[in-house]
């Protein structure tokens, strides 16, 4: 049954205590070109693309084989880039590690990089090989507490 969703019933069900077990919005997208226009999923080594299984409706016994359009990853790099923008007015903290020492460097890549534009999993060598004060940043107690990060804590 489709019906009208107003802005404060999302935020009274992002609440600490929301009364709606989740919300399942439904749409018809068609490609950025206009209806009809190709779209072209991400292609990996050989020419593969990536494969998912995925249920078309909840009343489905059976996954269905699919090709993702747009990975977990893909919208994890928008929604890091969003946060990115939104870092001083909202206070989210940044860590921008120095890379200007490391002669090795290709020339394409960035001398300092943001914890915003890291790939977005945060043990991934830019923290794991970093160093803070001539410590390896993982045994400083801010990499740490980063490293040892979870949803919940």
């Amino acid at each position: 049954m489709a019906e009208l969703l107003e802005l404060d019933r999302i935020l009274r069900g992002c609440a600490d205590d929301p009364f709606d077990d989740g919300l399942l919005l439904e749409s018809e997208l068609e490609p950025v070109a206009g209806a009809g226009a190709p779209v072209k999923p991400a292609v990996y080594e050989g020419g593969r693309y990536q494969r998912d299984r995925r249920w078309a409706s909840p009343d489905d016994a059976v996954p269905q084989d699919i090709i993702v359009i747009d990975s977990v990853p893909s919208q994890a790099n928008r929604h890091e880039e969003q946060l990115r923008r939104a870092r001083q007015s909202c206070g989210l903290p940044e860590l921008v590690p120095d890379l200007a020492e490391i002669g090795q460097l290709p020339a394409h890549l960035p001398r300092q990089l943001s914890s915003f534009q890291f790939p977005h999993r945060n043990a991934d060598a830019y923290l794991r090989d970093a160093e803070l004060d001539g410590l390896p940043f993982p045994k400083t107690e801010m990499g740490a507490a980063i490293l040892a990060a979870t949803t919940t804590r």
